[in-house]
Order: structure tokens, then C-alpha cells, then sequence
């Protein structure tokens, strides 16, 4: 994906991580902005010299190669600071589901807090 290959040789202290999770999406009505089937997953991208992370949703081809096809706006995640280091607030992906045109994302604050960001398919369409 050549957005990120020139993000990561402009910047050499962005590291850029995928998750390990991804739905299925054959919904063209609720994915204007990319009407055919896809997949949805999340990423990260941490930045060593400042020790923050930046979340984003992104969807790729559901047909092999598996090729990106759209990154959205960093997420809205509600950071926290942690009790336990003195990090800056952070926020950290660790889940996704989509169920009747509702997307959930599942994501620690600052290592003590659990929460979600829950929106339509049709906002999250809109971050695309």
C-alpha cells in the first residue's frame, strides 16, 4: 500500500501494525464510499519517539491478493493515562464486530479501562 511505504520512508519512527482481526462486509448500501465486498479491520500506528499510538479502520479486497483499498481518519478513541507507568494517555484497539449495520470496536484506555466505539456503518463510512 503506497500510502504507508511513503509514510514509513519519511518517517522511520512510525511503526504501522495491522490487527489480527477482520469482518466480512457485503453491505453496498451502508458502504457508499466503497460499494463492493470487503473486508474491515483496524491498525495502529505507534510512534516510537513520542510512545503514542493512533488507530484507524481500514477495508481491503476480499479476493486474493488482499490489497488495501481505503484507510479511514484516526479513530475517535477516548484515551486514559495509565495508573500503573507514567505513559502518556493512551487508548489500544483489541476488537471488531459488525452485526446489523452496527459497527463495535472494542479498545482499552490507558490499561484500565474497557470500552467501545459504537457507530452505523454509515459513519464509519463517512471516516473513509
Amino acid at each position: 500500500f503506497e500510502p504507508f511505504a511513503k509514510l514509513k520512508r519519511n518517517n522511520s519512527h512510525l511503526e504501522i501494525r495491522g490487527s489480527g482481526q477482520a469482518v466480512f462486509v457485503n453491505d453496498t448500501a451502508a458502504t457508499p464510499s466503497l460499494p463492493r465486498p470487503h473486508f474491515l479491520a483496524a491498525l495502529h500506528i505507534y510512534d516510537t519517539k513520542a510512545k503514542t499510538y493512533s488507530h484507524f479502520a481500514y477495508r481491503f479486497s476480499d479476493e486474493p491478493p488482499f490489497n488495501i483499498l481505503q484507510v479511514s481518519s484516526q479513530l475517535p478513541l477516548v484515551e486514559a493515562t495509565s495508573e500503573d507507568s507514567p505513559t502518556n494517555p493512551f487508548a489500544f484497539v483489541s476488537g471488531l464486530a459488525v452485526v446489523n449495520r452496527t459497527v463495535a470496536i472494542s479498545y482499552g484506555a490507558g490499561d484500565r479501562e474497557a470500552r467501545a466505539l459504537v457507530m452505523t456503518m454509515d459513519r464509519l463510512d463517512e471516516l473513509f
